[in-house]
């Protein structure tokens, strides 16, 4: 009995995975956007050069995917 229990379980696993894909997607929008958001601004990261445009660039990315209340960012200067 708890052998087909747990083979049944095991063969469930992937459906369940993918149905969870499929919520998380649809209902928790924000996650999911916040994670696209992010890799798109990695991509964007190896190209930038400019420590203004990263400035303004990673204050946006956190504003998005975080929403805090306030964002400062403090670089050290290289000398």
């Amino acid at each position: 009995m708890a052998g087909a229990t747990l083979t049944v379980a095991a063969l469930f696993q992937p459906l369940r995975r993918r149905v969870q894909q499929l919520v998380d997607r649809r209902f928790n929008r924000a996650r999911y956007n916040a994670t696209r958001t992010v890799e798109a601004f990695s991509a964007r990261l190896r190209d930038q050069v400019d420590l203004d445009a990263l400035n303004r660039e990673l204050l946006a990315v956190v504003d998005q995917t975080m929403q805090p209340t306030s964002t400062s960012l403090w670089l050290r200067s290289v000398p």
